[in-house]
């Protein structure tokens, strides 16, 4: 079960749903937060994505390599200007064995 949480930035509006701890698990595997600094978001990558010794992994939306760092929630900046991101309001729960 994961808890998925609105992050909201105070400065520019920015927001995004994610489980408050940066990680959550699914029966696909484990996801980790990153933030890409070309595009400005925050995406989630499946640990099957990290392991591989052949390539980086690269950012879903622009397909940059080098460009991902990781990102939790509760330490995390806004990945568009840096502003502070706030709990909105529980987005949800998933359910999952």
């Amino acid at each position: 079960m994961a808890s998925w949480v609105t992050y909201i930035c105070k400065k520019c509006g920015y927001s995004v749903q994610t489980e408050p701890q940066g990680f959550y698990g699914l029966m696909s595997g484990m996801y980790y937060n990153f933030k890409c600094s070309n595009c400005k978001r925050i995406v989630s990558i499946p640990t099957g994505g990290l392991d591989r010794h052949d390539s980086l992994p690269k950012c879903p939306y622009c397909h940059e390599t080098d460009s991902l760092s990781t990102w939790n929630p509760i330490e995390g900046r806004c990945p568009n200007c840096g502003g502070e991101m706030s709990v909105d309001k529980l987005a949800g729960v998933i359910m999952a064995d």
